[in-house]
């Protein structure tokens, strides 16, 4: 399988265009404004995300006649030469590049991104010896992103999480830092994002996931530990939010949107945790594209390049929104 036209996902790999550490002098004692604490316990429902094209929504992305959410469209806005690379490379972060969309017959729709994306309709159950667990814990200290590096901020995030591939790895994380994307047009507050609306049609994330309600984010740098040896640091996001998988476990559009509850994967179920690490490393030069170290072999022969993990039976523990 090719990647020429990258195959990451969201907002995070914005993060790192400063060197991948904390900024100096960024404060991590100020006022809560919202916290919020997510978990799944282990033995519960779990998919592995496997790499595939995506369905292409009208409403984001128009059509041929009209296209919306170019490249080209979004670079007009860039000033800084590391960001335009980033982009210029890692274009599905922020649009769909046009040579990648598929057409009906007619030439009238766009109906798919052709290249192969971590937002795919494809995914592997695991078994509940084998599945995962996380909790997060979002301490969300400003509403808007700071000025500085991507690191310049107050919010902070605690996070334990497990899980395994379907060639039964174990995989742990480890958090590192909070980071805010440098993109145009992304409102990340500050890096840990609570009670508001990301991707889709609303600029911020990337445009191939739905708009879909948002209870809780993050974006940061983590390192990667497989059976036990760390092997890896890259940029990773987190979201908690309103149910966008159907039964049959593919990805909502945005015109499908809400699912109602007998459309969700988990009827029962009013949200789920997308866990996404990202084929991007954090150098003092800026990110740099560079695979996920991963230990799952695709029939290609070739490891996935990506992590991304879906809980559906996620709990929101706590939920404070307005400060103390």
């Amino acid at each position: 399988m090719q990647f020429q036209i990258p195959k990451i996902t969201v907002l995070a790999a914005a993060i790192l265009y400063a060197s991948g550490t904390v900024a100096a002098g960024a404060d991590k004692s100020g006022p809560l404004i919202n916290k919020a604490v997510i978990e799944q316990e282990a033995g519960k429902t779990v998919y592995w995300v496997l790499p595939g094209p995506r369905r292409l929504s009208e409403a984001v992305f128009g059509t041929p006649d009209d296209p919306k959410r170019t490249l080209a469209q979004v670079l007009e806005e860039v000033d800084k030469p590391p960001i335009r690379s980033l982009l210029e490379t890692l274009p599905i972060l922020v649009a769909a590049p046009e040579a990648a969309r598929g057409t009906n017959a007619a030439g009238t729709a766009y109906t798919a991104f052709q290249q192969p994306t971590p937002f795919s309709d494809k995914a592997r159950p695991l078994p509940p010896d084998q599945s995962g667990y996380f909790r997060t814990t979002l301490l969300d200290r400003v509403a808007e992103d700071q000025p500085g590096k991507p690191g310049n901020t107050p919010d902070e995030v605690e996070l334990e999480t497990w899980f395994h591939d379907p060639a039964g790895n174990r995989y742990r994380l480890e958090f590192d830092h909070v980071v805010q994307p440098p993109f145009p047009g992304y409102d990340t507050q500050g890096g840990v994002f609570t009670d508001g609306w990301l991707h889709g049609t609303t600029g911020t994330g990337s445009p191939l996931m739905p708009k879909e309600y948002t209870h809780g984010a993050w974006w940061g740098i983590v390192h990667l530990y497989i059976n036990g040896e760390q092997v890896d640091t890259k940029v990773a996001h987190l979201m908690t939010t309103e149910v966008v998988r159907k039964r049959d476990y593919s990805l909502a559009l945005d015109e499908e949107m809400p699912l109602s509850p007998g459309e969700r994967h988990i009827p029962s179920q009013e949200h789920h945790t997308h866990l996404i690490v990202m084929p991007i490393k954090p150098t003092p030069q800026g990110p740099v594209f560079e695979p996920v170290k991963t230990a799952f072999e695709l029939p290609n022969g070739q490891t996935q390049p990506f992590i991304h993990m879906m809980f559906e039976e996620d709990h929101i523990v706590e939920w404070e929104l307005g400060g103390d």
